[in-house]
């Protein structure tokens, strides 16, 4: 299997960090990648000089982070931004299926598109670089990180104001940081915070500091504890149990939905739950060419694609892939295809409260061997997927489709035989397996649209001849799958889509800590070896051995299967040309994030 451009440049930079190959032929590695060296080397030689050294006591870890300018200048090189020939428009940005904005407030946000569109609102402190998915400052100016590689120091960005005139300082990072440390909050990444970092504090209004836990992976400790910054003029006083039905929160107090981003945040419909955000003229960076940005959702795929088809919306992301072989015959549509961190798979409740179906590990694997998942990539998804093996994603820097333990390929005769050793059986001669007085019936929890819907209609067909009896169950995502997966558990087997981050983590889906709506352990999966080798990664600093300790780790996630993914996601956006400058990415931020750049040719 060929690597990708980042997966290629994934392996530049651990060859280089561990000394295998030097300076210069990083830099032509790098080049054959099709990356640019500048931005490869600002982002990359620096990090991985400091990620060489010994964790020991007494080594040098000291790392200064490129400056906030030097960021965007290499990015706009990279991407070879035009001027605008004309400002001004309005750009609609549309939604497959029932897809809504789950709340207004980016850190209690907790799916796609949410998280995306309020990106363009709110800012972290540190951001993610578009080309090599590295940390790079946002709100701050710079960073630096101490000898002891656990101590970072963010100097803050000094010309940066609120929607609404007020000055960012320091406070506001504290303030967001606190809530964000809080379980009563209820963000989904408390955990993630609160597993990486030991302490923070304000050092003066333009800078503040922040202590590791331990001596962990950069990437890791970047990733996990830089939430979205809110204002604390706005929020400080809130109680933060009172934060998920504050009028800011759920989007019908405008005044309260402040943040520093490019747009400001205008209304949120009601009704039809479209979106409206205006352009930020006084934005202290690349104020948007474009005056008005929308997010508008559809009532289904079909809905979707036919208004881009129509022009009344500008871009779809992902397009349904049964709609991109015509839409490419569209002499005013573009389709822009990546490989993604996304991927789309099944979890199973081992809540015994709830079910105790699948506690045996035989009949979790079972029902995944009974998948023809060549035959959902090829036929529902028209090739334009990739079968997964493992759950790191094709762009993690742990992805490794050869060292994995147990390939899941379609074995229905496999899938009869563990079901039969976990002691099912059909005792009555009604078609449906039993085992211990208990039928083999449950439903599949999902959000409804043209691709899952086959999915699941395909899953139970499959299932069914194995004697098990299962039952689509399509439900609105916003307001009963996202809190029967997220806080209270009521489900039996949930479908659902999902996406990482590139430095390899999994513990927000896979660590005991993360149950309970402190992260996304929706299985409520406990693996004390899992967690070991976890932490272990997190705080090794050598990439090479940080990467098969990630292996490892994988391994027993997919051998234990307390979730299946089923697919590797291929990016499919599809935009109007009249769109320029427009570059989606494989972020969680990729649709929007070029939007700043972008000008309407008419």
């Amino acid at each position: 299997m060929s690597e990708n451009p980042v997966q290629r440049l994934n392996r530049a930079y651990l060859d280089f960090a561990s000394g295998k190959i030097d300076r210069r032929q990083f830099a032509f590695r790098v080049a054959a990648s099709g990356v640019s060296v500048g931005l490869a080397a600002k982002f990359l030689a620096a990090p991985a000089a400091a990620q060489d050294a010994s964790p020991e006591a007494g080594a040098d870890n000291s790392y200064t982070s490129p400056t906030a300018d030097e960021v965007r200048a290499q990015q706009e090189a990279h991407f070879q931004f035009t001027e605008a020939e004309s400002e001004g428009g309005v750009v609609i940005m549309g939604a497959t299926s029932t897809a809504t904005l789950s709340t207004t407030n980016p850190l209690l946000s907790n799916n796609i598109p949410t998280s995306p569109v309020l990106s363009l609102a709110f800012e972290a402190v540190v951001g993610i670089e578009m080309v090599t998915f590295q940390p790079v400052p946002g709100l701050a100016d710079y960073y630096e990180v101490a000898a002891d590689g656990k101590t970072y120091t963010f100097h803050l960005r000094q010309n940066v104001t609120w929607h609404d005139g007020t000055p960012f300082t320091a406070d506001d990072v504290i303030a967001s940081w606190d809530a964000q440390a809080d379980p009563a909050t209820g963000t989904t990444y408390t955990a993630d915070f609160n597993n990486a970092v030991a302490s923070y504090a304000k050092i003066d209004d333009y800078t503040v500091e922040m202590v590791a836990q331990d001596l962990l992976a950069p990437v890791v400790f970047m990733s996990a504890s830089q939430p979205s910054i809110v204002a604390a003029h706005l929020w400080g006083e809130v109680p933060h149990a009172d934060w998920a039905v504050d009028p800011g929160s759920v989007g019908t107090d405008p005044a309260r939905v402040i943040g520093t981003g490019p747009f400001k945040f205008v209304e949120l419909n009601q009704t039809d739950l479209t979106a409206t955000f205006v352009k930020n003229e006084s934005y202290y960076d690349k104020v948007p060419y474009i005056d008005t940005f929308i997010f508008q959702p559809w009532p289904d795929d079909t809905a979707s694609v036919e208004a881009l088809r129509a022009g009344q919306i500008d871009w779809l992301d992902p397009v349904p892939a049964a709609d991109v072989d015509a839409l490419l015959e569209e002499s005013n549509l573009e389709i822009t295809f990546f490989d993604t961190f996304s991927f789309g798979f099944y979890a199973y409740n081992l809540n015994p409260e709830k079910t105790t179906l699948f506690q045996d590990v035989r009949t979790r694997q079972a029902l995944f061997y009974a998948l023809d998942r060549e035959s959902i990539v090829a036929n529902i998804y028209l090739g334009r997927a990739e079968v997964a093996h493992g759950t790191q994603p094709m762009l993690s820097v742990a992805y490794a489709p050869d060292r994995i333990n147990t390939i899941y390929n379609y074995d229905p005769e496999k899938a009869a035989a563990l079901l039969a050793e976990a002691g099912w059986a059909d005792s009555d001669g009604d078609g449906v397996l039993e085992l211990d007085g208990q039928k083999f019936e449950f439903s599949v929890m999902y959000s409804p649209s043209s691709t899952s819907d086959q999915i699941v209609a395909y899953m139970a067909d499959v299932w069914g001849e194995l004697g098990v009896a299962m039952t689509p169950e399509p439900v609105d995502f916003t307001t009963v799958l996202v809190p029967a997966v997220s806080s209270n558990f009521d489900f039996q087997v949930a479908m659902l889509g999902f996406s990482w981050g590139p430095d390899g983590d999994q513990t927000a889906m896979f660590g005991s800590d993360y149950i309970d709506g402190a992260g996304f352990n929706m299985s409520r999966w406990i693996n004390e070896d899992y967690d070991a080798l976890a932490a272990e990664a997190n705080r090794t600093i050598d990439p090479e051995a940080r990467r098969e300790l990630l292996i490892e780790a994988m391994n027993i996630v997919n051998d234990d299967l307390p979730l299946a993914v089923i697919n590797w996601t291929k990016g499919r956006n599809g935009h109007n040309v009249r769109l320029q400058n427009y570059k989606p990415t494989a972020t969680s931020a990729g649709p929007v994030w070029s939007l700043p750049y972008v000008w309407i040719k008419e």
